[in-house]
């Protein structure tokens, strides 16, 4: 079988580039949801927290300044195909090579390194190392979707390990009761990434995945009910900023998996209004 081979300078690169592009600047389909919200918010308030919101987005942009303070961890998922091979050379693994790309990236740019050592809390002066997480597709193409995750909304993060008998309307009211719990903390208008089965990991894993689709075009099977979490959670009144408003949550996404006939995991992944994202095909 031939193998394509792809080159650790090509990774390197297109990593520091995503890191560039996701740091001072939005994606398309993520800026459409805030200014659509700033024309439609109807408490005054609410509204000039969005105004503030789309001058930052534009200032970020313009001046190429960091678009949160929180400069966030690196998360990264990786698609690889069963057909492709990393030439290494310089690095001995795949966490290696992000890691390099990674510290390069926030020396280069100035941006704030936010990542500790635990239990001592010690600074890696790096931002590193990145969560990495690797998947195994068909094909010779690599792939990987960059994120760059706040901590102001990843403390708010939740697991409930519901009975199997749970029914929609408690999830709904579940991921509505971790907004309102979280109140201004994740910097609303937020982002909302829901994983539900597999095993309590596996849930973690899909609701930090489901952010990825945020703003993209919805599948029927799951609109429905990603719809009702976004309203109940809009009922909230919690508003941007935590100021009062209609729009609390911009946009929900669910992630399934199949789980065990006596559990039914589902995790809520939040994310600030500065969903910071970038995809890329190697």
């Amino acid at each position: 079988m031939r193998m394509r081979k792809i080159y650790e300078k090509v990774i390197v690169e297109k990593i520091y580039a995503s890191i560039e592009k996701a740091s001072f600047s939005l994606e398309p389909q993520i800026k459409k949801l805030i200014y659509d919200a700033k024309e439609k918010e109807k408490n005054p308030y609410g509204k000039k927290v969005l105004e503030v919101i789309a001058e930052n987005i534009k200032i970020a942009e313009n001046k190429k300044i960091p678009i949160c303070q929180d400069t966030g961890m690196i998360v990264l998922f990786f698609e690889i195909g069963s057909k492709t091979r990393i030439e290494f050379r310089k690095f001995k693994t795949l966490q290696e090579l992000v890691d390099f790309a990674v510290k390069i990236a926030y020396k280069n740019m100035y941006l704030r390194k936010s990542v500790v050592y635990v239990p001592d809390r010690k600074n890696t002066a790096t931002n590193t190392p990145a969560v990495l997480w690797c998947e195994n597709i068909p094909g010779d193409e690599m792939k990987f979707s960059l994120m760059i995750k706040g901590f102001g909304s990843e403390n708010t993060t939740q697991l409930r390990m519901f009975l199997p008998g749970v029914e929609q309307n408690e999830i709904i009211e579940f991921v509505a009761e971790c907004v309102k719990k979280a109140g201004p903390n994740p910097c609303p208008p937020v982002f909302i990434g829901i994983g539900m089965g597999g095993t309590a990991e596996k849930a973690m894993y899909l609701s930090k995945k489901a952010l990825l689709d945020i703003g993209k075009k919805k599948r029927w099977k799951m609109a429905e009910f990603e719809q009702k979490i976004i309203s109940k959670i809009n009922e909230t009144g919690i508003g941007p900023g935590g100021f009062g408003g209609n729009f609390t949550c911009l946009d929900a996404r669910v992630k399934t998996f199949p789980t065990h006939i006596a559990g039914f995991p589902v995790a809520v992944s939040i994310s600030c209004w500065a969903h910071r994202m970038h995809q890329e095909s190697i």
